[in-house]
């Protein structure tokens, strides 16, 4: 009798669930009122200019404790929740290896926390950075400045600084025919500013991506990768990070 009186419920809760993952997939009601209600509360009323950089101000609140360790290493991974998710000691055993990516970071963000990237004196930087930059619609003089100021911050003492182009984006909503416009916009000039600060571009997307984005093989949610993309990540980088010699040549 009990289980009779609250299978209604049940039924109701179901309904509900089924419907909130739709709502998200095919942005039915309520999708559009729970982004308006979500952009107020970071401070989006949708009169954003479109001249403003939007950065992620955790970023440098994390970085803000990373000197408190006093940590040293050869190689110092830097970027965000891309390079975070990454098992980069167990990739790399052996070698003096650093994990400064941070979830959610702009290369705004990866500017405002250089002092604490730089604290750890690596030889060779690795930066993947702009997924959320691309996503936030940045614009693109303010994007490449800071851009810039990161790969010269990181050149400090004669460090390597190798660059990876943006990672293109693949099986899920946010991958608008738009962002990916963006991100191979965004490339262009990555590559043609690496060159110009004498850094080393090493493309993941050769390994990683297609004609119709990031591989499904290689992500878990297509815009973040999974062991088999970090596996192929670290082939791309074995020689750099484990060599001993100048990789700028």
């Amino acid at each position: 009798m009990s289980v009779m009186r609250f299978w209604p419920w049940l039924l109701a809760m179901g309904v509900m669930f089924v419907w909130g993952l739709a709502a998200g997939e095919y942005k039915i009601f309520p999708h559009s009122q729970i982004n308006y209600v979500k952009n107020l509360i970071d401070g989006d009323d949708g009169s954003r200019d479109p001249d403003e950089y939007i950065g992620s101000p955790k970023s440098v609140v994390i970085g803000q404790g990373d000197p408190l360790w006093g940590t040293r290493a050869d190689v110092a991974m830097v970027g965000d929740s891309i390079t975070a998710q990454g098992r980069w000691h167990e990739m790399f055993p052996g070698t003096s290896i650093v994990n400064r990516g941070v979830g959610g970071d702009t290369v705004g963000g990866v500017r405002e926390r250089l002092p604490s990237i730089q604290a750890v004196r690596a030889k060779k930087y690795f930066l993947l950075i702009g997924t959320n930059d691309a996503l936030y619609e940045n614009p693109d003089d303010a994007f490449l400045a800071h851009y810039s100021a990161v790969i010269g911050g990181l050149q400090t003492n004669g460090a390597q600084v190798f660059v990876h182009p943006i990672l293109d984006c693949g099986d899920t909503p946010q991958c608008t025919p738009e962002v990916r416009d963006r991100i191979a916009r965004l490339n262009t000039e990555i590559v043609d500013l690496a060159r110009r600060k004498d850094a080393r571009i090493i493309d993941l997307n050769a390994s990683l991506s297609d004609e119709d984005g990031l591989l499904p093989e290689v992500t878990w949610d297509g815009l973040h990768l999974n062991s088999e993309g970090f596996r192929r990540w670290r082939e791309a980088i074995e020689t750099a990070v484990t060599s001993t010699g100048d990789d700028r040549s």
